[in-house]
């Protein structure tokens, strides 16, 4: 064997005894989740995993009282290119209001991409909606964008009406507090 391929093969081997590769970039969904609902008042948080219906993972978070100040979902969204899309919606005198819609791996993508992605995400942020229906709307706005630009609108617009949907029912998920970080 050359002195190129046992390079290789150990570092092969390395590798796969070091056990499961997180990319450096990937965040962890929970982490974001968990900032983004401190952030906006909760103390406490529900978690549902694998929640379905395009939705990767929602969480719910409370304040001391057990009221729901803050809901957050996330998603995978294939836009310019695979990443974690995450949203923050907030209830509030009768409307909703989309505190947060961030890629936290938007500093990864290419040229114009982050740019209008970027644009996108600033757009959402800070969106009022009186439900979920209006909420799914959201789509109606870049009717002559790109199919990726698009892609960001589709992905918020549906995490942002599911979201909504949770904070009105008010589910009764195992909550726990929220560990300082």
């Amino acid at each position: 064997m050359t002195m190129i391929k046992m390079a290789s093969l150990a570092a092969v081997l390395a590798l796969a005894s070091a056990g499961p590769v997180r990319a450096a970039d990937a965040p962890d969904p929970a982490k974001v989740a968990r900032r983004l609902l401190k952030a906006h008042g909760a103390v406490a948080v529900a978690h549902k995993a694998k929640y379905g219906g395009g939705i990767a993972d929602m969480w719910l978070g409370y304040d001391a009282a057990g009221v729901p100040v803050t809901g957050v979902a996330s998603r995978q969204t294939k836009t310019y290119a695979e990443a974690l899309a995450m949203i923050a919606v907030t209830p509030a005198d009768g409307v909703y209001k989309v505190v947060a819609a961030e890629i936290p791996t938007v500093g990864s993508f290419h040229g114009k991409s982050q740019d209008y992605a970027k644009d996108a995400l600033k757009d959402i942020t800070g969106r009022v909606f009186e439900g979920p229906k209006e909420a799914r709307g959201l789509v109606d706005a870049v009717s002559g964008a790109t199919k990726y630009y698009k892609a960001i609108y589709v992905s918020y617009a549906l995490m942002a009406s599911k979201v909504i949907e949770e904070l009105k029912a008010k589910p009764d998920w195992p909550r726990e507090p929220i560990a300082a970080e």
